[in-house]
Order: C-alpha cells, then sequence, then structure tokens
C-alpha cells in the first residue's frame, strides 16, 4: 500500500428539503451570497424559491448568476466573476450539475485574480503537476453546494474543469481549497433528470470508481469499496431508468457519485487517469457529452488493454461487478465482463462508439487527437503501457 495524503472537510446534508437548512451554513461566512444555479433544474424542483425564501427570512442578501453552459466557458465565468465583484459577496452557492458547480469553483478561485480565470489554469498546467492539494491557498472564496444529478460528482471534489472553445481546450485545476464547505444534497431534485443525461451520470459514476481499479496496485479494502461503488451504479442505475422518481434509487446514485469523485477507493495505489484525459480532448473534438464520452473512451481501453498480463484483473471486475461465472477462465471471465459493460451502455441507451454517432469522424481526425493526447501524457504509466503514438492511435480507432 502506497503511502497517500487525503483530505475530506465538506460537510454533506442528505435528504428530502435539505436545502431549509442551508442559512445556517450561509452565516457562518457572512450576510452576502453569489447565488449560480443551473436555471432549468433550479425553477422546476422548486430550489430556487426555497433558497431565496430562506435567504431572505435570515436577512441575507443574494445575487443571482445563470446561463453556465456545458462544458463551462472561461467566457462565461469571467462575466460571473465580474458580476461578484460588482455585488460583493461572501459565500458562493452553487446549485445546478458539474459545469455549474465546477464554474462556481473556478469563480472562488479567481475572484481576486486580475486577469482571465484562464489564465490562472493556463498557469498551473505550464507546471509539471496541476495539483495543489495539502497546500494553501489565499483568497478563495467559500463555496456551498447543491447537486442537481448524480454524475461528477464535483460538488464535494477539489477540481474544475474549465473551456477554452476558440483554443479547443479543456484544463483542470486540482486544489483542496476548491473542496466545498458543505453541500445539501436532495435526491428529489434529481427526478426530472432526462434518461440520457441520467444515464451518462451513471456511467460517469462508474469511471471515477474503475479508472484506479485497473492499475498496478490492488489492495482488498480499495477493491471492495470500488466495486461497491460500480454494483450500486448498476443495480441503481437501472432501477431509475425504468423508475425516474425512485427515492432510494437517486439518493444512493448520488451517494456513489460522491464517495466515488473522493477517490476513497484510489487512496493507497496508484492512480493514472488516462481514460479522462482522453475523453477530455476527443470530447474538444466531437462534443459529445462527458459521460458519452466515457463509455466510448472506456469500452475500447478495454478492449486494448486486455492481454495476458491483464486478464486477472478484469476476470475479478467480471465476477464482482458483472457475475460473471466464478468458475471461468480469467480470459474468459475478462472478455465476459467487458461485453457485459457494452450491454450496459447499449441498456441505458447510450453509444458505445463514435460511428453510432452523427459526429463526422475519421482516422485522419483521429490521429489529429493522438497527436494532442500524445504530446500531453505519459502513458508508460498505463495500466498497459503504451511505448509509441502509434499504440495510441490504435486504440483510439477502437472507439471508432
Amino acid at each position: 500500500m502506497n503511502d497517500f495524503y487525503f483530505h475530506l472537510n465538506t460537510k454533506f446534508y442528505y435528504g428530502k428539503g435539505a436545502a431549509a437548512d442551508i442559512a445556517e451554513e450561509i452565516l457562518n461566512y457572512g450576510r452576502k451570497v453569489f447565488f449560480i444555479y443551473d436555471e432549468i433544474p433550479a425553477k422546476t424542483s422548486g430550489a430556487y424559491e426555497l433558497i431565496h425564501k430562506v435567504c431572505g427570512e435570515n436577512g441575507i442578501e443574494v445575487t443571482d448568476f445563470t446561463g453556465i453552459e456545458p462544458n463551462p466557458s472561461h467566457k462565461t465565468i469571467d462575466r460571473a466573476r465580474a458580476l461578484l465583484r460588482e455585488k460583493g459577496a461572501d459565500v458562493v452557492v452553487a446549485l445546478g450539475g458539474g459545469s455549474t458547480i465546477d464554474s462556481a469553483k473556478a469563480v472562488c478561485l479567481t475572484s481576486s485574480y486580475e486577469g482571465s480565470c484562464w489564465e490562472k489554469f493556463e498557469a498551473a498546467a505550464r507546471l509539471e503537476s496541476l495539483s495543489t492539494q495539502g497546500k494553501k491557498e489565499e483568497g478563495v472564496l467559500p463555496l456551498i453546494t447543491i447537486p442537481t444529478i448524480a454524475a461528477s460528482g464535483s460538488e464535494v471534489s477539489n477540481v474544475a474543469v474549465i473551456a477554452n472553445h476558440e483554443k479547443n481546450m479543456k484544463l483542470d485545476y486540482r486544489s483542496d481549497a476548491l473542496r466545498p464547505a458543505a453541500v445539501f444534497t436532495d435526491p428529489t431534485y434529481t427526478y426530472t433528470v432526462p434518461p440520457f443525461q441520467t444515464a451518462c451520470g451513471i456511467l460517469d459514476i462508474m469511471s471515477h470508481a474503475y479508472e484506479g481499479y485497473f492499475s498496478t496496485s490492488a489492495g482488498i479494502m480499495q477493491d471492495g469499496i470500488s466495486e461497491t461503488i460500480q454494483r450500486t451504479c448498476v443495480e441503481r442505475g437501472r432501477k431509475v431508468m425504468q423508475v425516474p422518481r425512485d427515492y432510494d434509487s437517486r439518493a444512493e446514485l448520488l451517494w456513489a457519485a460522491q464517495l466515488s469523485i473522493a477517490h476513497v477507493a484510489d487512496q493507497g495505489r496508484t492512480f493514472v487517469g488516462n481514460i479522462h484525459a482522453v475523453e477530455r480532448v476527443l470530447s474538444n473534438y466531437f462534443g459529445f457529452p462527458h459521460g458519452a464520452g466515457i463509455a466510448i473512451i472506456s469500452l475500447a481501453w478495454f478492449k486494448y488493454a486486455l492481454g495476458d498480463r491483464t486478464a486477472h484483473r478484469f476476470a475479478r471486475w467480471a465476477k464482482n461487478v458483472w457475475d460473471a461465472d466464478p468458475a471461468m477462465s480469467d480470459m474468459a471471465a475478462a472478455e465476459e465482463g467487458i461485453r457485459r459493460y457494452e450491454a450496459f451502455i447499449n441498456e441505458l441507451g447510450v453509444p458505445s462508439r463514435l460511428s453510432q454517432s452523427e459526429l463526422a469522424v475519421s482516422e485522419e481526425l483521429l490521429a489529429r487527437c493522438a497527436d494532442e493526447i500524445w504530446g500531453r501524457v505519459d502513458a508508460s504509466t498505463w495500466f498497459r503501457p503504451l511505448s509509441d503514438k502509434q499504440e495510441l492511435l490504435d486504440f483510439l480507432m477502437l472507439a471508432w
């Protein structure tokens, strides 16, 4: 088991109407709130009215900002920062999905930064490591989150991802200073998430659990946590697709998302993150939803990574997550596990290959993606190490 540093200081409030108690948390920081929200879930769930009612009753001033797009643009975040500076704020409250909450994190991080938020993210990217975990950062506003979808788990994570659409780039910033002070989770706020977005969220949650699982270092406890999260996604995911207002399924998926992104199952073992690194580049080119991109890239990677050296790991996954026959040989079980994963993607109504979409995909475009990815990652550390760019392209072609 490797040495590790782990810090999680977020307070968790769970249940129907949980956000009714938000004023107590806000008042820990002051009486001026900058409220960033995703309009459709905020209004349809009644959460928007609740937040304003509770704040009004407690003498808390609220400034609204909405209009965060998927794959949030640094320009939109800069507009939010300008309004925050004009109105002032002691704390930021974010209600929505990953894009809205990531944007709120970027606002908190750069609220007093003079340049564009993109410059701050680029400066971090120029360092060999984007991570500032364990280091103190000054001038970051506190953040309180209210998730409206079970997916990225951004509501409790220490990561923010933003996009520069002119440069066709995404960058992430990792710091414990970005970890929300509190999260108010009401599963009923996720009842009206459309089926496709629900499905993409389920696959995103799973990926945060299995990406570290497929590594060269294992652990009984870590494996057990990861497998339980994945099984929860399969079992509760199937139920919620059939019964969207099943409270327990919605609640367990949200909890799975939050435990998964906290990387509890990855502490003490090597985590590489190659699936997300590849998906981030491809989604810039093809514009597919993150969860769908993760499914396509994961399936291609599993097929490429399976071999005599890795079959035992895929076999454990197949037997403990997908209920493959325990009597199967490692290779047979591994192949069965990958087949069941692909069938699950299709069952959820998500494409499992780029060719199943209407995207203009070509070998030339995938080669461009390979060029960009190869310059950013150290593929020698992957579960199946890659020795050259052609091997990377061979893997990407399986996604087609």
